[in-house]
């Protein structure tokens, strides 16, 4: 079963008690690298890309270059 936008949202939170964002951007790099690209679980896959994707999305850099966009 892959694991569903709230459940990952709930991961990202958990992960950003323990660490930076910075860290934990870094820490699913890792994870994406050493599990996702090589897991032939499907759902671990999914997961890892998940929390990984709303961890860059909310990334206080993307944010900035975002409004700067906005402003063009």
């Amino acid at each position: 079963m892959t694991t569903n936008t709230s459940e990952a949202v709930r991961f990202m939170k958990i992960v950003l008690d323990w660490c930076s964002p910075q860290v934990a951007r870094s820490m699913l790099d890792d994870m994406q690298f050493y599990i996702g690209d090589v897991s032939e679980n499907d759902s671990i896959k999914e997961s890892v890309k998940m929390v990984r994707d709303l961890l860059y999305d909310r990334a206080e850099e993307k944010i900035m270059l975002d409004d700067l966009d906005d402003v063009r």
